[in-house]
């Protein structure tokens, strides 16, 4: 799978997909997300086909005239993606441009104990 970021549509889809129990059908994509969106079958269909071919889903054949889908990258393996692209590309490869970022949205106390408990977990393992 080439690394590539997904389409808001396309998202939503893995989204469904990641957070049921594959396989999934065509029509079970449709009734959890494209009827929400307004979507026509074929939409659904042509979203489902692209992220077989960028190497997101695998599919069969299923019953009847159905297709199931499973997922060939897991949601944090997308996210690890995602993010690391973002950090490239928008901060200049520097982690610290991302947290100064992030401190003037406000961290809330919360927000400031987990980082520190993770900066504290990634020293213990460095040594």
């Amino acid at each position: 799978m080439k690394e590539s970021r997904l389409p808001e549509a396309e998202f939503a889809i893995m989204k469904y997909i990641w957070g049921v129990t594959p396989p999934v059908t065509s029509a079970m994509v449709m009734a959890n997300v494209g009827l929400a969106r307004g979507w026509k079958p074929q939409t659904g269909l042509t979203l489902l086909a692209r992220l077989c071919e960028r190497g997101f889903l695998s599919t069969q054949k299923g019953p009847g005239r159905e297709k199931t889908f499973t997922p060939l990258i897991s949601r944090e393996q997308y996210l690890e993606m995602e993010t690391s692209a973002f950090v490239s590309d928008v901060h200049g490869r520097s982690v610290s441009s991302l947290l100064a970022s992030l401190s003037r949205e406000k961290l809330t106390d919360r927000d400031v104990d987990e980082l520190k408990s993770w900066f504290d977990r990634l020293t213990q393992e460095r040594k």
